[in-house]
C-alpha cells in the first residue's frame, strides 16, 4: 500500500477524498436517519439474545414473498457491531456504512483492475455518491451487505477465469453463501459463476493441463463444501421441520400464476425494470432522462465492447449485468430497488468504463465524458437523501418506551400497538433492555395496559381487536400522552 501511494500520489490522494466522502454520506447523523421497526427491533433482539444469553440462531428472517427463510449468517455478521455499541441499534447502522464504504473501494479497485485509473476513480466515486447506495448504507437490514459480497464473488470468479487462481474458489463459496443469505436474489448470481466456472474447466481441458485440472477440481471441491457449511444450518433446520423451506422454495418456482414467469420471451417487465436500474443508480431516483439515458447506455455498451481492449472484463459485467435484468423480469411480484443490491457496483463499473473510454479518445470526446460525469456526480449530491428530514425513528421509540415506564410506576404492565404498517418489536427491545416490567398478554394479565398508536388521534384502544389489546378484556383509558406524532394511552380494567 505504501508503495502504491509513492508511485500514485495523485490517485491515491483523489480515493482517499472518495472515500472520506462516502463515509460521511453514509455515517451523517446515521443515529437519526437509520430505519428501527418492527423487522430492525426483532433482529436486534435475535442478536442481543445470541450475545448475552448465547442462543444460537439457525435461520435468519423470513421472506416478504414466499415464506422462505434467510440463513442467520446477517445476525452473526451484527454480533459484534451490538456488542461493541453497548448494545445499541446504531453499531450495526455503522457497520454497514463502513461495508459500504469498503465496497466503494473495492469498486475503485476492480475497476482500475478491469479498465483504467479513471474508469475506477469515477466508478468509486458514483458509487460514493448514490443515493440508493446512500440510503441502504446507513441502516441495519439483511439486504444492505449485498454489494460487498456480489462483488466479491464476481472478482473471485474473474480471478480463477482469467488468472488461474484457483484459491479464490472457495472464496467464492463463502461469499456466495453469505450473498445468498443477505437476500435469495442472490441466485441470479449462480449462472454468472458457474459459467465462468465452465469456461474455466473447458480452458483447462483444452489445453491438456492434467494438474492444473486437478488442482482446479480440488479447489472447486473446497469451495462447494464452504458453501455447504455456511449453508448448513438452513439445512439442518429443513430437516427437523420437514422441508418447510424447501417447500416453500417448490411452491415459489411452481406457482407461477403469483411469483415467476419462466418464459422470458413473455415477460412484459424487461422495460420497466431496465428503466428503474438506470433511473435509481444512475439518474439519482429521478426517471425524466431515464428512457433516453438508458439507450445511450446500451447502444454505448456496445461500441466501447467493439472499439476497446477491454473486452474479457466487459464479458464478464454483461453477463453479471444481463442476468440481473432478466431474471428479475421474469419475477412477477413487484421489484424494490433493494432487490437490485447484487448489481449495484456493476452499474456503477459499467458507467467508469464508458466515461473512462471516452477520456482515452480526443479532446472533444474528453470533453463529453467529464462533463457526463459531472453532471451525473452534481445530479447524485442534488438529490442527496442527506438533505432530507431524518425520521428519528430510533429516538421516538425510545422516547416512547421511557415514558411508559415513567407512567407505569414500577408496577407490571402490558403492552399493545396500533399500526397500519409496523408491530411492536422495536418498543420491545428497549422496554426488555430496560428492565420494565413488561408482562406479554399470552404469559398474564396485569392490571394495566399500555398502547401505542402510530396513527396519531385516528386511533381507537379501547375495543381495539389487536390480540395484545383484545386480550387484555374490556377496559377504558386513564391517561394519555404525546411523544412527536405517537399517541400513548394506559388503559385499565372496566369494573
Amino acid at each position: 500500500m505504501i508503495n502504491f501511494i509513492k508511485k500514485n500520489k495523485t490517485e491515491a490522494i483523489l480515493l482517499g477524498i472518495i472515500l472520506l466522502l462516502a463515509l460521511g454520506l453514509r455515517i451523517y447523523r446515521i443515529g437519526e436517519f437509520l430505519t428501527f421497526l418492527g423487522d430492525e427491533g426483532r433482529d436486534v433482539r435475535i442478536v442481543r439474545d445470541l450475545i448475552t444469553q448465547g442462543n444460537l440462531v439457525f435461520i435468519g428472517p423470513q421472506t416478504s414473498v414466499g415464506n422462505m427463510y434467510l440463513g442467520p449468517l446477517y445476525y452473526y455478521l451484527m454480533a459484534p457491531a451490538l456488542l461493541l455499541s453497548g448494545l445499541s441499534p446504531v453499531g450495526p447502522a455503522v457497520m454497514i456504512a463502513l461495508l459500504g464504504t469498503l465496497t466503494v473501494w473495492f469498486t475503485w479497485f476492480v475497476g482500475r483492475r478491469w479498465f483504467s485509473r479513471f474508469a475506477g476513480l469515477l466508478a468509486a466515486l458514483l458509487y460514493a455518491v448514490s443515493p440508493v447506495a446512500i440510503i441502504y448504507a446507513r441502516a441495519s437490514w439483511n439486504p444492505n451487505p449485498m454489494p460487498f459480497f456480489a462483488l466479491l464473488c464476481i472478482w473471485g470468479i474473474y480471478e480463477v477465469w482469467q488468472s488461474r487462481k484457483y484459491f479464490w474458489l472457495p472464496i467464492v463459496g463463502i461469499s456466495f453463501a453469505f450473498a445468498l443469505q443477505m437476500h435469495y436474489l442472490g441466485l441470479l448470481l449462480i449462472p454468472v459463476l458457474g459459467l465462468f466456472w465452465l469456461l474455466t474447466l473447458i480452458s483447462i481441458h483444452q489445453a491438456s493441463d492434467l494438474k492444473s485440472k486437478k488442482i482446479f477440481l480440488r479447489f472447486s471441491l473446497f469451495g462447494f463444501l464452504s458453501f455447504l457449511i455456511l449453508m448448513s444450518p438452513l439445512i439442518l433446520f429443513d430437516i427437523k421441520h420437514q422441508g418447510l423451506n424447501f417447500n416453500a422454495f417448490k411452491a415459489f418456482f411452481t406457482d407461477r400464476q403469483t411469483t415467476v414467469n419462466l418464459n422470458p420471451v413473455r415477460s412484459d417487465r424487461f422495460l420497466p425494470i431496465t428503466l428503474m436500474t438506470v433511473s435509481d443508480l444512475v439518474l439519482a431516483r429521478q426517471t425524466l432522462f431515464a428512457p433516453v439515458a438508458s439507450v445511450l447506455i446500451l447502444l454505448f455498451s456496445v461500441l466501447v465492447f467493439i472499439k476497446s481492449k477491454w473486452r474479457i472484463s466487459l464479458k464478464l459485467l454483461f453477463v453479471w449485468l444481463g442476468f440481473a435484468i432478466l431474471g428479475l423480469s421474469i419475477y412477477k411480484q413487484h421489484v424494490y430497488i433493494h432487490y437490485l443490491g447484487f448489481i449495484y457496483p456493476a452499474v456503477y463499473l459499467l458507467l467508469g468504463a464508458l466515461l473512462g473510454f471516452l477520456m482515452k479518445q480526443k479532446f472533444i470526446l474528453k470533453f463529453v465524458s467529464a462533463v457526463t460525469a459531472i453532471f451525473l456526480v452534481s445530479y447524485s449530491l442534488f438529490f442527496s437523501p442527506v438533505k432530507e428530514t431524518p425520521n428519528r425513528q430510533l429516538q421516538r421509540t425510545e422516547a416512547a418506551t421511557d415514558l411508559i415506564i415513567k407512567e407505569s410506576k414500577g408496577e407490571p404492565f402490558n403492552f399493545g400497538l396500533i399500526a397500519k404498517q409496523n408491530y411492536d418489536e422495536s418498543y420491545r427491545y428497549f422496554l426488555e433492555n430496560k428492565k420494565a416490567k413488561l408482562v406479554r398478554g399470552e404469559e398474564k394479565i396485569v392490571d394495566q395496559l399500555f398502547v401505542i398508536c402510530e396513527d396519531g388521534d385516528l386511533c381507537q384502544p379501547e375495543g381495539n381487536p389487536a390480540w395484545q389489546i383484545a386480550v387484555f378484556g374490556p377496559s377504558h383509558v386513564v391517561g394519555t400522552w404525546n411523544v412527536d406524532y405517537l399517541k400513548i394511552y394506559r388503559l385499565v380494567h372496566t369494573k
